[in-house]
């Protein structure tokens, strides 16, 4: 068998990336711009420090943001590495916080055993729930009030001394504790600030925190994110951050660009580094894009020039009438780029500021259909896990763990026919009333007297004698692996053979991503790596996502469908306003070498009751489009003008 060769640690770099990679011995802030391959410099530092300084694998952490990021990163790395060598660790920092906090047993003020709800759990019953328990008219308000909890944590407002009694809503913390008491459960956003309080307090000390720590997207940590990077450091570790300013877009999770601007004052001694050039934009589209991303007072001026080789690229932005004729028009680009220009459909991007219900990308998949080109709209990848069928296959697993999953017993409750919410009340004030949780509760009704002429408990009874019996079936002395017990549960409990491998298939795939090798690992990757926000791009078809969903994805040619003022910066105002400024900056270089950018006079229908004015129908174009490099032009035109090239030609 050939011996695999290992590549040297900087092979496929340029000579600046190489000099930005190879940097060490002190904190270190990479300043990047789309396209200059700050994350590849970010994941062959690592491999320097392997290679050529000879640091153990287990002494590097890299933290990233997203599921997507850690696996790339992850992958870039181990390509360096020999097959069977020690890997570094390459963590999201949500996964980070609860491992750290797994592994360290701390004290937190979490519930015990840690169990983090998922985005399904929150939506259908901590939000619905919590909607009951004060009376709300809808279920919004439920779940402002639940991100006002969550921004105080990621904004650090919860460690101030009158935080409680200063919470908008009082009675909205009291039924909230309750709740989390009764069903067991921890928020996602609370991880990283109960890691944070451990750090700070004293409550934890890390045993050999990482001796290097490679952070990616620096410029999208909130100021709890930083707080435990700053401990990290305090307690010895060595710093190497990429980040860009320009490309902070989650200011809704206070998210600061402030933080790469201020590098240089937080940490000491450092270098500052800088990648100049771009490897993705053409020339015509970088220029673009730089225009909106200057219109920032506050920025960071960098260096920033375009050296992918071939045509200079086109930008245009085009106008139509309404969503009908820009739909058309989409299309019929989108014809003339495979047809004319080559492209396969996969290099094709379309992005909407959001599409709620999916209110703009049904119009623009129906025209692309119509047009036969093959076009998906960017779906959860844990959609599957959110139909009946799979999610209580999933709470299923989860109660081969854990017999005492109170929200996987919630689910299945709910789940099952002849179950209703009376009863599920029941067992909850039960619970409450008792000190209990909801699971004791649920077994203590079965065994009651007088309980079994209920019809409906008759039916719980029923559902955890059939949940007995899969768990001392599926025991451990039973279980030959992960995998195998996927497939064999699957058999047992998805008598749809279609959905069955839907979802099995998608287990399959998150445990080998996340490499678990037991069930605990693989629920536990779910929780924290499978995120909803998180969306995946299906292969052979025009993408269709909105632009917070294509952060980090680029293609040949990037279409920005309703770059309208009602829309970008739409509601927002001061400091949101800059958000929104970036978010455009990042989506429009998206693009390599086609950019097209559309927009309407007039909207109709369900897109007429969106954006900033809800109920008025006038569009503008956006206010950091309106003057600039490329001139908005008629779409109708415009697209004939290519399909009658097309036939002067022929």
């Amino acid at each position: 068998m050939t011996e695999k060769i290992i590549p040297h640690w900087n092979v496929g770099l340029s000579q600046e990336q190489s000099q930005v990679a190879s940097l060490s011995g002190r904190h270190v802030r990479v300043l990047a711009g789309p396209g200059t391959g700050k994350t590849r410099c970010l994941t062959r530092h690592a491999n320097y420090l392997i290679q050529t300084k000879g640091v153990a694998p287990q002494d590097i952490l890299l933290l990233t943001f997203t599921r997507a990021a850690a696996r790339y990163m992850r992958s870039e790395v181990n390509a360096i590495l020999a097959p069977h060598a020690q890997k570094p660790r390459v963590s999201t920092l949500h996964s980070f916080a609860l491992q750290t906090i797994l592994h360290h047993r701390i004290h937190t003020q979490l519930p015990q055993p840690v169990r983090v709800a998922d985005d399904y759990e929150e939506r259908w019953f901590i939000k619905e729930d919590l909607k009951h328990m004060l009376n709300l008219n809808r279920v919004e308000k439920a779940a402002r009030l639940l991100n006002q909890l969550s921004a105080d944590w990621e904004s650090l407002d919860a460690d101030k001394p009158d935080w409680e009694t200063s919470f908008p809503n009082a009675g909205f913390l009291g039924a909230w504790m309750e709740h989390r008491e009764v069903y067991g459960y921890t928020l996602r956003a609370e991880l990283v600030y109960q890691l944070k309080r451990a750090m700070t307090s004293g409550d934890l000390e890390i045993d050999g925190p990482p001796k290097y720590l490679l952070v990616d997207e620096y410029q999208d940590l909130n100021p709890c994110d930083l707080a435990i990077l700053r401990e990290l450091v305090t307690s010895g570790s060595e710093l190497y951050c990429v980040g860009d300013d320009d490309q902070s877009i989650y200011g809704f999770r206070y998210a600061d660009p402030e933080a790469v601007r201020r590098f240089e004052e937080d940490y000491q001694p450092h270098y500052l580094a800088e990648l100049k050039e771009c490897w993705r934009c053409a020339p015509t589209i970088l220029k673009y894009g730089l225009f909106v991303a200057r219109q920032g007072r506050r920025r960071l001026e960098k260096e920033i020039t375009s050296v992918r080789e071939g045509e200079p690229g086109s930008v245009q932005v085009l106008h139509f009438t309404d969503q009908e004729q820009e739909a058309g028009g989409v299309a019929s680009l989108c014809r003339w780029l495979i047809d004319d220009r080559s492209l396969p459909p996969k290099e094709i991007l379309i992005l909407l500021r959001s599409d709620d219900g999916k209110r703009f990308s049904s119009v623009l998949e129906d025209s692309l259909k119509a047009q036969g080109i093959p076009v998906a709209t960017a779906a959860n990848p844990t959609m599957p896990l959110d139909e009946p069928e799979g999610r209580r296959f999933l709470c299923l697993l989860r109660l081969l763990t854990d017999q005492d999953d109170h929200l996987a017993w919630r689910t299945i409750l709910q789940l099952t026919k002849g179950i209703g919410s009376a009863t599920i009340d029941i067992l909850y004030e039960r619970a409450r009333n008792d000190g209990k949780g909801f699971a004791t509760a649920v077994r203590d009704a079965i065994h009651a007297p007088g309980e079994q002429k209920n019809p409906s408990m008759r039916r719980v009874r029923e559902v955890c004698q059939e949940v007995r019996r899969i768990v001392k079936h599926f025991s451990p002395h039973n279980i030959s692996g992960v995998r195998s017990l996927i497939t064999d549960l699957g058999e047992q409990k998805i008598s749809d053979p279609e959905k069955r491998r839907v979802v099995t298939g998608l287990l399959h795939r998150v445990a080998e991503e996340t490499g678990a090798d037991t069930l605990e690992e693989l629920l536990r990757g779910l929780t924290v790596a499978l995120e909803g926000a998180e969306q995946e791009r299906q292969q052979d078809c025009v993408s269709i996502m909105t632009m917070h969903q294509a952060k980090g994805l680029s293609a040949d040619a990037v279409i920005i469908v309703a770059a309208e003022d009602e829309y970008i910066p739409g509601k927002a105002t001061g400091a949101a306003t800059d958000d929104e400024r970036r978010l455009l900056y990042v989506s429009l270089t998206r693009g390599r070498e086609h950019l097209y950018i559309t927009h309407c006079r007039n909207r109709t229908g369900r897109q007429r009751h969106s954006g900033r004015k809800p109920g008025y129908g006038g569009r503008t174009l956006c206010r950091f489009l309106r003057v600039g490099p490329a001139r908005s032009k008629a779409g109708i035109s415009f697209v004939k003008s290519l399909t009658q090239s097309k036939e002067d030609l022929r």
